[in-house]
């Protein structure tokens, strides 16, 4: 898929709905292409904020990242998200994930999550299918009918369904079956180009267009004229995901593998403000855009130059205080992007 760089913002669901709301409404008034929400932990539900969402925008695509099929019925997410675009016009993009980790640190996992790639799949297949009017699976996780359907007519019939992939084989099956890859909580240049050999070796064994995939990819963006205090700012996140993400993210990045461990090791036994402490310069720069403009606006086009369609821009800010952080970006870091 070809075409300019899209940008979004991520409204986090820890955070308040008036908030979000706010903060979307101000995206769509800078230029933003997307707001996206998630779904973490017993925060706020995704399809009520996103549904917030829908109300207060008329623009820019609005996205789901990522909904779990363990905690909803894959039926009753396609029902959602088609009810949704119906809203909003067709601006709906509907990302997809098993999201494990959420699952046990809840205490919610149960059988079905011994099988989280065919479940993923399946819950992949039944939704494309329900909303795209074809037949569906015979499925061994879900509880469905082949032949069930919506009892009402999309406003389109390719509302495009984002795999949420980390690891090579979810990723290899996202370019088989899925319209567009969500890419994990934290991504690198480096991470970044493996996991689309893989997102496009999945896609040629089918015989599809690995170029009609579209990718979009979550990043820590920190910026501010003061550059220390911007970079210092994304320590305690990457210290927190490094810990938590699968290692092939670590370890298909290109960062010092000592420096890695290091800031996992220390999360694991002091928590994240130690691992915080941990973070070199080195692991910013890897793994995030933080510092002045002209350094984030560099580090974006390298993320577009390693093929991400969509940049969701995470945490630039905190309450007001994101607010000033996404005009500044807008006002100065989009600039130096092609």
């Amino acid at each position: 898929m070809s075409g300019r760089l899209r940008f979004g913002v991520s409204v986090q669901n820890h955070r308040p709905v008036a908030e979000s709301v706010a903060h979307a409404r101000l995206a769509e008034e800078l230029g933003f292409d997307e707001v996206w929400t998630n779904e973490n932990g017993h925060h706020r539900g995704i399809f009520a904020t996103a549904a917030l969402l829908v109300a207060a925008t008329s623009r820019v695509g609005i996205g789901l990242g990522v909904v779990n099929p363990f905690h909803r019925h894959p039926s009753v997410i396609a029902m959602e998200a088609a009810t949704l675009d119906e809203a909003a016009g067709g601006r709906i993009r509907l990302g997809l994930g098993a999201a494990l980790w959420n699952l046990r640190n809840l205490g919610e996992a149960d059988p079905r999550t011994d099988r989280p790639r065919t479940a993923t799949l399946e819950a992949i297949a039944i939704i494309r299918a329900l909303l795209r009017g074809e037949p569906g699976i015979e499925s061994t996780v879900f509880t469905v009918r082949p032949d069930a359907v919506l009892d009402f007519e999309p406003v389109r019939r390719d509302l495009p369904v984002y795999a949420g992939a980390v690891n090579g084989r979810m990723l290899h099956d996202a370019g088989r079956v899925a319209d567009a890859v969500e890419l994990g909580a934290i991504v690198s240049t480096g991470y970044t180009r493996w996991a689309l050999e893989q997102v496009h070796a999945g896609a040629r064994e089918v015989g599809r267009d690995p170029a009609s995939l579209d990718v979009s990819a979550p990043l820590f963006v920190s910026v501010g004229s003061d550059a220390g205090t911007a970079r210092d700012a994304v320590r305690p996140q990457l210290a927190y995901y490094l810990h938590r993400v699968e290692a092939v993210v670590r370890d298909e990045s290109g960062a010092d593998p000592q420096a890695l461990a290091r800031v996992v090791d220390a999360v694991r036994d002091g928590g994240v403000e130690a691992g915080a402490a941990a973070v070199t310069d080195e692991l910013i720069d890897v793994f995030t855009a933080a510092g002045d403009p002209e350094h984030v606006g560099r580090r974006l086009q390298e993320y577009a130059d390693a093929g991400v369609r969509g940049l969701i821009l995470q945490e630039p800010g905190a309450g007001a205080e994101r607010g000033d952080a996404l005009r500044l970006f807008a006002r100065e870091v989009l600039p130096h992007v092609r």
